[in-house]
């Protein structure tokens, strides 16, 4: 049976669980959770091959403090199975979707954007219209090896 071992001290070893385990009997393996380091999650898992043995070490270890923190200790719950996507199933829908004029699956609209861009020479252009966002330039290098953050400047 696999147990639960949650709120293990961060310095807990896996030898550490597996001795106060083995005091309501055998154990066949003890992993401890680590992070991508070598640091330890505060979490891992014991697996007892008696049933009977280990519900006596979940109910005798539960709330038990061991290196200064009480340990919670549980049977191990099953994740729960994710189902796969259907990605043809969802091109599909989506075709139906914009053919039936739903709302679901549609794309954004994107608004119009009136932005004004200052001549050097002359006065201001004609307003311009641009789609989407608006892109910032670049550091551009002038000829005289001034840089300038945007070609227009204020």
């Amino acid at each position: 049976m696999n147990i639960f071992v949650g709120n293990l001290s961060f310095q807990a070893t896996e030898n550490e669980v597996k001795v106060i385990f083995e005091a309501f009997g055998p154990v066949t393996a003890v992993s401890i959770k680590k992070k991508s380091g070598k640091n330890s999650r505060g979490f891992g898992f014991v697996t007892m091959p008696d049933d009977l043995q280990a519900q006596a070490a979940i109910e005798g270890l539960n709330e038990k403090e061991f290196m200064g923190r009480p340990l919670s200790v549980s049977a191990e719950r099953p994740k729960p199975v994710k189902p796969k996507k259907d990605y043809k199933e969802i091109k599909r829908l989506k075709l139906e979707s914009n053919n039936g004029n739903s709302a679901e699956f549609k794309a954004p609209i994107i608004h119009e954007k009136k932005i004004h861009k200052p001549s050097r020479s002359s006065g201001p252009k004609d307003w311009e219209i641009r789609k989407g966002r608006g892109t910032a330039k670049p550091w551009k290098k002038k000829p005289g090896g001034v840089n300038k953050k945007f070609k227009y400047a204020r």
